[in-house]
């Protein structure tokens, strides 16, 4: 499936919205309706992956800014002009552009001197989306693709927590409790070394009752470090996800696998758990 990047100068009025804003709203919410402008497009389907591409008179400015897929296309006109819906899921604040110069470093292909849309697609779409994905790392202990990485086709949009995919919260919340899972005590940087020192995730304990569109976390309070693995386990029970208590006693319990015999430590440590809990 080809890929489109639309041209676009911030000295027009082409986008809708404060960008600015629009940016922490991307960060914050994950997609953002846009509505753009344009001739001619009928060679483009619903469902593939769209770039911004800045150009314009300020050299600093240029490059690749932002991804999304269009949604749809409505409004034709009697001359070819439509409206492109866009659900933008990555927007970049200017300065943080992948520049133009690697654009044209790395898809030489490319003409950007003079377009409104270029469409791409074969070795040019590859290289693109290589490009994009090297520039652009997903946020620490997330296991989700940047958008535009993959084609459309190879991606699903899921639903998820967005208080515990929140770096800003995460990274309070890490700071006040430390790093190490506050179920089965797993230091990732300890284990695993420097290179895995950020990959702990958090999770939120406020009952879901008690958050409605009103509701704001305090990352001191309702963010609890734990690892996949126990974040997993946590939320296996549902509506009602089991608390990090729980999840500690089934670990003191079933800490070994059915069959095998415990060593000495093995059965020191259960024994020390156990106190731990008050068993």
């Amino acid at each position: 499936m080809a890929a489109v990047i639309l041209a676009w100068n911030p000295d027009e009025s082409q986008w809708t919205g404060t960008y600015p804003a629009d940016v922490q709203t991307v960060r914050k919410a994950g997609v953002l309706r846009q509505a753009w402008s344009m001739t001619s497009p009928a060679a483009l389907d619903p469902g593939v992956d769209v770039w911004f591409l800045v150009v314009g008179r300020h050299q600093a400015m240029r490059g690749l800014i932002g991804h999304g897929i269009l949604a749809g296309i409505s409004g034709r006109t009697a001359t070819g002009t439509a409206r492109l819906d866009i659900d933008v899921d990555v927007l970049l604040a200017h300065g943080d552009q992948v520049g133009m110069h690697l654009v044209a470093e790395r898809i030489p292909e490319l003409d950007t001197t003079e377009f409104d849309a270029l469409v791409v697609s074969g070795s040019a779409e590859t290289a693109l989306r290589a490009l994009w994905a090297e520039a652009n790392a997903p946020e620490a202990a997330s296991v989700f693709p940047v958008p535009g990485a993959l084609p459309a086709s190879a991606v699903t949009r899921i639903a998820v927590n967005s208080f515990e995919h929140d770096g800003d919260l995460r990274r309070v919340a890490l700071a006040h409790r430390g790093s190490a899972c506050h179920a089965c005590g797993l230091d990732f940087e300890q284990v695993y070394g420097v290179a895995a020192a950020d990959l702990v995730q958090v999770h939120l304990i406020t009952p879901l009752a008690h958050i409605d569109e009103t509701y704001s976390p305090d990352a001191l309070v309702d963010l609890i470090p734990l690892c996949p693995s126990c974040h997993v386990v946590v939320h296996s029970r549902w509506p009602d996800p089991y608390s990090v208590e729980e999840v500690r006693a089934l670990l003191c319990r079933s800490g070994f696998l059915r069959g095998t015999v415990l060593s000495d430590e093995q059965l020191e440590a259960e024994a020390a758990a156990a106190r731990m809990l008050g068993a």
